[in-house]
Formats: C-alpha cells, sequence, structure tokens
C-alpha cells in the first residue's frame, strides 16, 4: 500500500475510532446507571437503542448529501453533532436528557459510519477496498476490545460520566483532525447533482436490488445478535449472575477479542481454503454459537462462562462472512456507494436498534431472550445466505457465458 493508500486508511480508523467506542465503553456501567438515575434494567438498554435510532434517522441523508457535496463538509457536521451530544451526556441531569444525548450521538455517529464507508470505497477499489476494509478490521476491533476495559476502569475509578468524557475527546480528536488532514476523496465530476428526482431515483434503484437486500439482511442480522448479547449481559451477569463489575468488562472484550483474532487469521485463512470455503466455514461457526449458547443456557443458565464461550463461536463466524458480504453490498451499487453506503449502516443499526430493543423488553432476568433473539437470527439468515449464494453462483456462470461469447 503507497503512502496516500496508509494516509486514508488512518483517516479512516479516525473517523471509525469514536463511533465504534461509544457503543461499547459505557455498557460496564449500566448497574451505575441504574442507580443513578433511578431506572430499570431494561430501561437502561434503552441508551443503546436510541442511539441507534439516531444513526438510523441520519443514514439515509448522508449518503446522498455526499454524493452531491463531496464527503469532508457532511463529516464535519457530523462530528459537530457528535460532538454535542457528547457533551450533553455529560452533564445530563436525568434520564430523558441523557437519551436525548444518546440520540444526538447517534445522528452524528451515523456520519461517520457511512461516510467513513464512502470514503474507504472512494479511496480503494474492488480488491484493494476488501484488503483495506481487513486491515481495517485488524485496528478496530483491538480498539473495540479495549473499549469495555477502558470503560470498566473509568467507571471503577470516575464514575460513569468519565466514560461518556472520552467520548468527547476522542470526538474533539477526530473533529480537528478532519478539519486540517482531509482531503475530499470525492472529486467534482463525479458528484451528482442533488435533485430530488435523482436522489429518488438511487434509492429506488438500492431498493430494488434483491441481492443488496438479502446481505443487508444477513450482516444486520448478525450484527445485532452481536450487539443483543453485548447489551442484555451487561446487566445480567452483573446484577443476576454476580460477576463483579470490575471483572465484566474481561468477559466483552474475549467477545471483541474474538472478532480481532477472525480478522488477523482471514487472510491466512483465505490463503489456505478460499473465500467461498471460508464463507462456509463462517456460517457453520455462525451456527454452532447459536446452537452452543441455547444448549449452554439450557444445562447451566447461571453460568455466565459457556455463554460467553458459544459467543465467541459466533462473533468469529459473523467476522469471516461479514468481511466478504460487506464490500460485495457495496459493488452490487458501485455509481451510487453514498447510497449503498447509507442504507447498509442504516438498515443494520435500525435493525439492531428493533432486536435489542425486543431483547430488552423480553428481558427477564435470565439468558433465555438472548437465546430465543440468536435463534430467530439464525432461522431468518441462513436461508438467506442460501438464496443469496445461489443467485450468485447463477449470475457469475451467466457472466461467464457472455464473456465467453464475445470472446468467439
Amino acid at each position: 500500500m503507497n503512502s496516500s493508500g496508509i494516509k486514508y486508511l488512518l483517516l479512516i480508523v479516525v473517523i471509525f475510532i469514536a463511533a465504534c467506542i461509544e457503543t461499547d465503553i459505557y455498557l460496564p456501567a449500566f448497574p451505575d446507571m441504574m442507580v443513578a438515575f433511578s431506572v430499570s434494567e431494561d430501561t437502561i438498554q434503552s441508551l443503546l437503542t436510541w442511539n441507534f435510532v439516531g444513526i438510523c434517522l441520519s443514514g439515509p441523508l448522508y449518503g446522498p448529501v455526499s454524493d452531491s457535496f463531496g464527503r469532508k463538509k457532511p463529516l464535519l457536521i457530523a462530528l459537530g453533532l457528535f460532538l454535542l451530544g457528547s457533551l450533553l451526556t455529560i452533564f445530563a441531569q436525568t434520564f430523558e436528557q441523557m437519551l436525548f444525548g444518546r440520540l444526538l450521538q447517534g445522528l452524528g455517529s451515523g456520519g461517520c459510519f457511512t461516510l467513513g464507508t464512502a470514503i474507504l470505497f472512494d479511496a480503494f477499489q474492488a480488491e484493494k477496498a476488501i484488503k483495506a476494509l481487513n486491515q481495517l478490521n485488524l485496528v478496530i476491533p483491538f480498539i473495540m476490545a479495549l473499549a469495555p476495559m477502558l470503560g470498566g476502569f473509568l467507571n471503577h475509578m470516575y464514575g460513569f460520566r468519565s466514560n461518556f468524557l472520552a467520548i468527547a475527546l476522542f470526538v474533539l480528536l477526530s473533529l480537528a483532525i478532519c478539519l486540517f488532514y482531509f482531503d475530499e476523496t470525492l472529486p467534482r465530476e463525479k458528484r451528482s447533482p442533488f435533485e430530488g428526482k435523482k436522489i429518488l431515483r438511487d434509492f429506488k434503484q438500492a431498493f430494488t436490488c434483491l441481492p443488496f437486500w438479502q446481505l443487508t439482511v444477513i450482516m444486520s442480522f448478525m450484527f445485532a445478535g452481536y450487539l443483543a448479547f453485548l447489551s442484555g449481559t451487561s446487566v445480567l451477569f452483573v446484577v443476576e449472575l454476580g460477576v463483579k463489575k470490575t471483572h465484566f468488562p474481561f468477559f466483552q472484550a474475549a467477545v471483541l477479542g474474538a472478532w480481532l483474532v477472525a480478522s488477523l487469521t482471514c487472510m491466512r485463512s483465505i490463503a489456505r481454503w478460499g473465500v467461498q470455503r471460508l464463507k462456509q466455514v463462517g456460517t457453520v461457526l455462525l451456527l454452532l454459537g447459536g446452537l452452543g449458547l441455547a444448549v449452554g443456557a439450557w444445562l447451566a443458565p447461571a453460568n455466565p462462562y459457556p455463554a460467553t464461550f458459544f459467543m465467541l463461536l459466533y462473533t468469529f463466524g459473523c467476522n469471516w462472512t461479514i468481511s466478504f458480504y460487506f464490500p460485495e453490498g457495496m459493488e452490487l451499487l458501485p455509481d451510487i456507494k453514498g447510497v449503498a453506503a447509507s442504507l447498509l449502516t442504516s438498515a443494520r443499526l435500525l435493525f439492531a436498534a428493533l432486536i435489542v430493543g425486543l431483547a430488552s423488553w423480553l428481558y427477564d432476568g435470565t439468558i433465555y431472550p438472548i437465546v430465543y433473539v440468536i435463534t430467530v437470527i439464525l432461522i431468518v439468515i441462513l436461508p438467506t445466505i442460501f438464496f443469496y449464494e445461489r443467485w450468485r453462483k447463477q449470475n457469475s456462470l451467466g457472466q461467464s457465458a457472455a464473456a465467453g461469447t464475445i470472446g468467439h
């Protein structure tokens, strides 16, 4: 990778870092926040849900706006909203104020996810984008794995508000770097006019692309299961199963660490098995993780270790499938990458918000609601993977036949 590629990869890491840690860093503080705001277990998890609502509301807007006006200006606006929401969460005196701050954070971090993804596919094309995405997956999960441990330490030493102060500082750093060092990645000649009819046509093209939505459902549901586990166990393990608050971040870090290990071994596994086989192995690991979680809950519902172990398998499979499906989804709509990135991001977080909200509503002080949710997720995504891969194989064969005909 040349110096320009390294520069953009580092920039994308900066854009993503605050958006990534704002989901995980404060989860170990849930029990203390329940006491501080006098709310229940299911209510405290709405902090995560409303954050995702903000991301979902903003995501579809950032894509077409950035396709018309470039990536930098919308990104600075997004980081500004993110910083405003972070400041509000630091000083919130009521739970309603905290929820509003989390909503504003979502409106801002939605731009980080959407625009960071668009910048990635601006700067890198085809196979280079896959390699860049894999390199990104080596860094971001490591940061995410450290986030709950940092959050647990800050909460223990300085109280839960210190977690939101840390988020604000990361956002401020990201804003300063993007303001002074980000060079626009979308040239003026490649921008599309900001016209209502054009935007509607672009969204129509995306909404009517069935393979795109098959991939979106697969990735969104897998991600939702992952977050439902992290969100639900942040209360369950500490309040019901007796895990110490200082120890819980290690459970979270183990799950996030599984993502990191999967990223580190991805390229070597591709060289050994190939892309298609690695997808199949990832799908099998998802299934084993989900089934194992159900069996572990049935045999030892009060033991946090079996649930965490089987979630490691689920997470490993999730990484190995998303690593390929995400760039495939972007390449299905190469001319409207901003729209594609916004829809992928918004749909993923919308499904996550709904499913995490459902798991919170079902919460009964046991692991079973999480098991039910992940079981339903597997029932949805496994047939979807089958039908998408069948379409992809047929489409690939059709293109090969067409190329052969042209060649003759």
